[in-house]
């Protein structure tokens, strides 16, 4: 192989022995960086006097837009990967991390499910919850929200709202207030309604008696104990929690539960125990991870992430098409070359093997210089921050990045691949090349 190395390093940078040197510049040296030591040292050599191929500056505006595109993809899909986490560990730190509840009945005994779940080894918490829509009334404000009844010893357990109430707390009922709730922070300045406060619930058997009836709405008056903050606007605008015994008498479920939520050592661990949870619970009930939950979300996020994938990607095509035509250019210019080559000897797959080294060549110098400049560019944003975010409308303080080993691999690998695939038709054209007329005319 040290023929064939040689000639794709001659012809594919005209340096001859300084051309690993001129590689390992490529691909330490950020881009805009090489376009200015390119143009520099272009000037340099037409000044000089001296011959620069044109299918050697083809070659290498190939290798800088496979090291753009290989690089841009890498800080795009960090992003989107830093974007899904800050998604993911907001849901996951507040929501339940699997939920089962019945599929017809409204409500279900919890007792005997309970006892069930709560053996699995990778269950730390299991809660019955009460759950529905409510129209809420608070001076001249009226919204219509979700609302949760849960036990006060499971706010923090089965789910993360314990350590998000900044404001108050998640009380007993007792006997001076005997339906305490919980307000999102948004959803308690909407309503104008501060600790201590006392707001007016409908009843969803008053709200169908008045619509179909001529009738008082059942009220249930709640005193707001706590307000909490989610991080996430749906919750903080639209949700409340309160007891189960009130969610109860709100809903006019008279025992019983809606579903439970359950919370496990490790979240990752969700699909395998929904499966023995399905398995176990059997058909009547449906059993849905906190991914389920949020499945529209976490699509469109999926499908945007696809999206940047493909059309980044069109860089480095648009690349691999320029390697095929500086390699078929070579074949055409070093027509001669490579009949002497042949005549003294050269067989069909060394040719070949040349040609393949050089598409190799450029797909591993530019494929090794964008995961140099896009590791170190994501790097340097998670220990600088270097991009900020506006406080007053993101919660964190810059942008996101999370750097994946499996979507390092899947880009190099293919932008190889694809330089590899570039290289086939010009090294076939080129191993084709009959001797005697490659040199008929010289």
């Amino acid at each position: 192989m040290a023929v064939e190395s040689f000639i794709a390093r001659r012809y594919f940078l005209g340096m001859g022995k300084m051309s690993l040197l001129a590689i390992f510049i490529l691909v330490i040296i950020p881009t805009p960086l090489d376009v200015l030591l390119g143009l520099i040292a272009l000037i340099v050599a037409m000044v000089k006097g001296r011959r620069i191929s044109l299918v050697t500056i083809i070659s290498v505006i190939s290798l800088l837009g496979i090291k753009v595109g290989v690089g841009a993809l890498i800080c795009v899909l960090s992003v989107f990967n830093g974007f899904n986490g800050i998604v993911r560990g907001l849901f996951v730190g507040f929501d339940p991390h699997v939920r089962v509840s019945p599929v017809v009945e409204t409500t279900f005994r919890p007792d005997s499910l309970l006892h069930i779940i709560s053996a699995q080894p990778e269950v730390t918490a299991a809660a019955p919850f009460v759950s529905g829509r409510s129209a809420v009334i608070h001076r001249e404000g009226l919204k219509v929200v979700q609302i949760r009844g849960m036990r006060p010893e499971d706010i923090s357990t089965a789910i993360g709202l314990g350590n998000k109430i900044y404001n108050g707390s998640f009380r007993k009922p007792t006997v001076a207030q005997p339906h305490p709730i919980v307000l999102g922070a948004m959803l308690s300045y909407a309503l104008n309604a501060a600790v201590g406060d006392t707001i007016s619930v409908l009843s969803q058997s008053g709200i169908e008696e008045t619509m179909t009836q001529l009738a008082q709405p059942t009220i249930v008056q709640c005193v707001v104990t706590g307000t909490f903050e989610s991080n996430n606007k749906e919750y903080d605008e639209n949700y409340a929690y309160t007891d189960i015994a009130t969610a109860r008498e709100i809903f006019a479920v008279p025992d019983g539960a809606m579903g439970i939520e359950i919370r496990l050592k490790d979240f990752e661990a969700a699909p395998a125990v929904q499966a023995r949870l399905q398995h176990l619970a059997g058909a009547g009930f449906r059993v849905e991870t906190w991914q389920d939950l949020h499945r529209d979300l976490f699509a469109v996020m999926e499908l945007e992430r696809w999206a940047a994938f493909i059309i980044l990607s069109l860089i480095i095509i648009v690349a691999v098409f320029n390697v095929l035509g500086s390699l078929t250019m070579t074949v055409i210019e070093k027509r001669r070359d490579i009949g002497i080559l042949k005549t003294m000897g050269a067989s069909d797959r060394t040719i070949m093997r040349t040609y393949l080294f050089e598409g190799g060549l450029v797909g591993i110098v530019g494929t090794l210089g964008g995961v140099f400049i896009g590791i170190g560019t994501c790097l340097m944003q998670i220990h600088f921050g270097l991009f900020k975010l506006n406080n007053a409308v993101y919660i964190i303080p810059a942008l996101p990045v999370e750097l994946r080993g499996m979507d390092i691999l899947v880009i190099s690998t293919t932008s190889m691949l694809l330089a590899l695939v570039a290289a086939l038709y010009p090294a076939l054209r080129a191993s084709r090349l009959l001797p005697a007329d490659a040199v008929r005319w010289e």
